[in-house]
């Protein structure tokens, strides 16, 4: 069972408990005030189709999930607890928290991928609740199986990504300096997309469409764009 089927139905798929006397990576002091850690993310689509509000303002999907497991929280009667992840000044390594919970792996693309989804899911939020539900580390998704943190990249030999990248920043340690380069460079057509992420054969059925994937890295762009990141 998910922690919250309403939840499922709008498309957070991936849904944790985890003690915190178990969790791997660090947390802030303040973390001992509570008792459990909740994540909570989306693969494929179904939370992008769901949405039914306009993305208006800085961070609309920040802020729809956010909302989204507050009123969760508030449903269920949980009034002690702190939103972690996005929209916050307290750190924490996403990439290692899904490693624990078996999400994902490393992969040539400097982001998680899983065996069943590839490279397309996210973490949309991370909470510190005193909250007692059964922990567990496995999609909700039921057509997924519980090994999504299998490795494909080291069984991949045609290596379609390294091909598919003008740059060639996939590798054992991703160049995003050259990547970050070659998006704002005037006319590139990476701007908007990732043709290595798109040449990778894992999890093709679960790929964002055109507006999902245009508004996610529109957003990245303007953020390497604004730092000088480059």
């Amino acid at each position: 069972m998910p922690i919250d089927p309403l939840l499922l139905q709008k498309g957070f798929t991936l849904q944790a408990a985890l003690e915190l006397s178990t969790v791997a990576i660090g947390l802030p002091e303040i973390a001992g005030d509570y008792n459990q850690l909740l994540v909570f993310g989306h693969a494929g689509s179904g939370f992008w189709k769901s949405l039914d509000e306009p993305l208006t303002g800085s961070d609309p999907l920040d802020c729809m999930s956010i909302k989204m497991v507050e009123d969760f929280l508030q449903r269920t009667g949980c009034a002690d607890y702190l939103v972690l992840y996005p929209s916050t000044d307290l750190q924490i390594d996403l990439r290692a928290l899904g490693k624990q919970l078996g999400w994902h792996a490393d992969s040539a693309l400097g982001i998680g991928i899983n065996a069943i989804h590839g490279t397309w899911f996210a973490y949309r939020v991370v909470v510190l609740a005193n909250t007692f539900y059964e922990t567990h580390d496995e999609t909700h998704d039921e057509t997924q199986t519980n090994n999504l943190a299998e490795a494909p990249c080291g069984k991949c030999i045609t290596r379609p990504c390294v091909d598919a990248c003008p740059v060639g920043a996939p590798g054992v340690t991703f160049d995003l300096q050259a990547c970050m380069g070659e998006r704002v460079r005037e006319g590139s057509a990476c701007a908007y997309q990732c043709l290595a992420r798109n040449a990778c054969p894992v999890g093709t059925e679960y790929r964002y469409d055109q507006d999902q994937m245009r508004y996610h890295y529109q957003k990245s762009l303007q953020l390497i764009q604004s730092n000088k990141l480059t």
